[in-house]
């Protein structure tokens, strides 16, 4: 069943040469998610930090070092601190936005929270690649950060004191 909409979730596969291979391998499908050995199913109880601290060991290697570092950071201290103790299959689109909330509030700026945002969507986009879960339902989250603040210019008589000072001045 999708958790979204309640509705049974249907597979679908093609390219093959008869009716009765087509049936064999729907029976065969059938009998893994029977026994619960689906990759879906079989990793509906891994722990978000342990995908987290996995998925960095397997595919850190394939960044720069200086990208796998920031990458570790961010994940320890952020995510996993946050988010760490859900199943993949539990967190929630709304337990995630009120992450990325909280972010907002600790006054981090758009960018970095952007990065974390980032860092924890490619993980989870392996974790379906890889079929641990069916989707990425933390993709299009809303990240809305207060406008900073605006720059202050110098008024005209301000200029004015500001230039006369420094033509006062020994230093030009």
């Amino acid at each position: 069943m999708d958790p979204a909409t309640g509705k049974p979730k249907e597979k679908s596969k093609s390219g093959f040469r008869t009716k009765k291979e087509a049936q064999i391998e729907a029976a065969e499908v059938e009998k893994k998610f029977y026994l619960r050995q689906h990759s879906v199913i079989a990793n509906s109880e891994t722990i978000l930090k342990d995908w987290l601290t996995e998925w960095l060991e397997i595919y850190g290697a394939q960044c720069a070092e200086r990208t796998l570092f920031n990458r570790s950071w961010y994940i320890n201290n952020h995510i996993i601190p946050s988010l760490g103790n859900y199943k993949m299959n539990q967190l929630t689109r709304i337990e995630y936005q009120k992450f990325i909330n909280t972010l907002v509030e600790k006054g981090y700026a758009k960018k970095t929270i952007q990065t974390i945002h980032s860092i924890f969507c490619t993980a989870i986009n392996k974790a379906v690649e890889l079929e641990m879960v069916t989707h990425n339902k933390y993709q299009g989250i809303s990240i809305k950060v207060e406008d900073e603040e605006k720059i202050n210019y110098l008024s005209r008589d301000e200029v004015e004191i500001f230039m006369d000072t420094a033509k006062k001045s020994p230093y030009h």
